[in-house]
């Protein structure tokens, strides 16, 4: 996997860790597994990779690892606990952040201090390379803030069409409210490669015909009927070689997410680290997400780019 051994290199020209948010645009996709699996492959490469369930109250990355917390990311924020003590080690090179499960009402905005603040990132910069957040789903605002603090947005979809379109509003609400963003694609599920393709291949279309984004050509994941015995007997923690399926897919998961990346880091402004307009963001009050969120200088109406994402499983409505 010589293009994660590439992302290493990559990261060695930051001074702080890398962050990437996993999200999407509907449920049911696949995004926590995509999450889990990404950050096992960067560890088992030696990169130092801490995954932080950001799904707050719907958290399920404790489940998947079987593990049982006692603090989480909710604890964190709320100044209840030390962000070292709520990080699980789960193998040499991966740390859990938990999330809980159950908890409604739960926002990303903290009553930390700005000094407790820096001390928390300070703690990131010296004891990881790379963070993977496996957020929630949609354009909720304790979704859209942490797509605005995350250096990477990963959408992960499957080729259905309700999928797909609302994919497309997750990329369009991002890219219009967040132009530098840095958009990564997973088509997940996909029956044969030409579905996966063909999926890949519209919805970047239209997202370079409505929102003037290039993207990097999207990963293409498979259908795999061996994921829930890999998750269940934590062989996820321990990829295989390039021959297994899963472990081939999530190698191209990797190489995408590398071609994310820009081709200088050292002029990389993306990252907020120890800047004021971070810690503003995420001081943030709540927000009412029963409102429809509007991003400005809307490009055109979501209905007529939606018509044209070409997919083969338009009838699974």
């Amino acid at each position: 996997m010589k293009r994660t051994n590439d992302m290493k290199s990559r990261l060695a020209e930051l001074s702080r860790p890398l962050s990437i948010t996993v999200t999407s645009g509907k449920g049911g996709v696949g995004k926590s597994i995509i999450a889990l699996s990404v950050a096992a492959q960067y560890a088992s490469k030696g990169i130092r990779t801490l995954l932080i369930d950001a799904d707050l109250g719907l958290g399920n990355q404790h489940l998947l690892l079987d593990q049982s917390p006692i603090f989480t990311f909710e604890d964190v924020l709320a100044v209840a606990c030390k962000l070292d003590e709520a990080v699980l080690s789960i193998t040499d090179n991966l740390s859990l952040l938990p999330a809980r499960s159950g908890f409604a009402d739960t926002e990303f905005s903290v009553d930390l201090s700005t000094i407790e603040i820096r001390s928390q990132l300070g703690w990131l910069k010296e004891n990881f390379d790379l963070m993977i957040f496996d957020s929630g789903t949609g354009i909720s605002s304790k979704v859209t803030t942490l797509n605005k603090l995350t250096d990477i947005v990963l959408i992960v979809t499957t080729p259905e069409i309700a999928a797909v379109a609302d994919s497309y509003a997750v990329a369009k609400f991002q890219i219009n409210t967040d132009p530098a963003s840095r958009i990564g694609l997973v088509v997940n599920r996909v029956g044969d490669d030409r579905e996966g393709k063909q999926t890949a291949v519209s919805l970047r279309l239209m997202i370079r015909k409505f929102l003037g984004c290039e993207l990097p050509d999207a990963a293409v994941v498979p259908e795999c009927r061996e994921l829930r015995a890999i998750v269940l007997s934590r062989s996820i923690l321990t990829p295989g070689n390039e021959d297994s399926g899963w472990t081939s897919a999530m190698g191209a998961v990797c190489r995408m997410l590398t071609d994310c990346l820009p081709e200088n880091l050292n002029l990389w402004a993306k990252g907020h680290w120890g800047m004021s307009e971070s810690l503003s963001l995420l001081n943030i009050g709540k927000e009412n997400d029963d409102t429809l969120h509007t991003a400005p200088n809307i490009v055109e109406d979501s209905a007529t780019a939606e018509h044209e994402l070409l997919t083969s499983r338009k009838d699974s409505l």
